[in-house]
């Protein structure tokens, strides 16, 4: 899967914009020569990203394959003094001997680590007073889902997040979609509860609010001439209080607090 993963993802145009999103809120976070943790570093995309802005990151995944794969990418482009990789879950990651001056997750691999709570403590211990933890998790409540599914004829699909886990495939491109996953969804609140104390939102920004979620991506590209004037109004709407989360994608920026 990994050899194959950029090529699947890629072309997910609407995960593409969440990560550039992640990357633009740590880019205003993050200075060079910080040392940062990243959650979930799928192939070092972000990684790499980081790196060459001259930050320093110890990139983590659940799969050695994912781990192997940055390494290579790393070394190729010169930035393997920049980027360190371990093959850890994100709780067991978040236990790593720090102090980093920060954490990081895109996507919604907190969603998919059963013991959220175990992850903020350790992020907690880890990370300097002052530090900040960039971290995106996937909502139980989307507004786009809310007024689309009902239309549709389809409106339990609309509620399915805010009950047990729910299996999602890890993609909806090509191989990607036979590879399913139970995952816990969590509205902006819970994830900050569950993260426990020690950490203050600084900001909190919803994604895909009135935007196709990144599983509508067929609709998305079917009807492209009307969406791209929705991108362009939820980028001036997405942190408005009432809407910010209400995105099936919400992206926090966390500072550490000196408690």
């Amino acid at each position: 899967m990994a050899s194959t993963y950029d090529l699947v993802e890629g072309r997910n145009e609407i995960s593409e914009r969440v990560r550039a999103a992640t990357l633009r809120a740590a880019l205003e976070v993050f200075r060079p020569g910080d040392r940062i943790l990243e959650l979930g570093c799928g192939t070092g995309r972000d990684a790499l990203a980081l790196a060459r802005h001259g930050v320093h990151v110890t990139a983590t995944d659940v799969s050695p394959e994912m781990t192997r794969v940055t390494a290579a990418r790393a070394d190729r482009e010169g930035l393997g003094s920049r980027v360190r990789v371990r093959a850890l879950s994100a709780a067991d990651a978040a236990e790593l001997e720090g102090p980093f001056d920060g954490a990081y997750s895109n996507g919604a691999v907190l969603n998919l680590e059963p013991d959220l709570a175990r992850v903020g403590r350790g992020l907690a211990r880890g990370i300097r007073a002052g530090g900040y933890a960039v971290l995106t998790a996937a909502n139980r409540l989307c507004l786009f889902e809310l007024a689309v599914y009902p239309v549709a004829l389809r409106p339990r699909k609309a509620f399915r997040k805010l009950g047990r886990p729910v299996p999602i495939p890890i993609s909806r491109e090509g191989l990607g979609r036979r590879y399913v996953v139970p995952t816990r969804f969590l509205t902006p609140e819970e994830f900050r509860r569950t993260l426990g104390k020690g950490f203050e939102v600084r900001d909190l920004r919803g994604l895909q609010i009135i935007t196709p979620p990144w599983n509508f991506v067929d609709l998305a590209r079917r009807f492209r001439p009307a969406v791209e004037p929705l991108v362009r109004l939820e980028d001036r709407i997405g942190s408005r209080r009432g809407l910010r989360a209400l995105g099936a994608i919400y992206l926090q920026v966390f500072r550490r607090t000196s408690e």
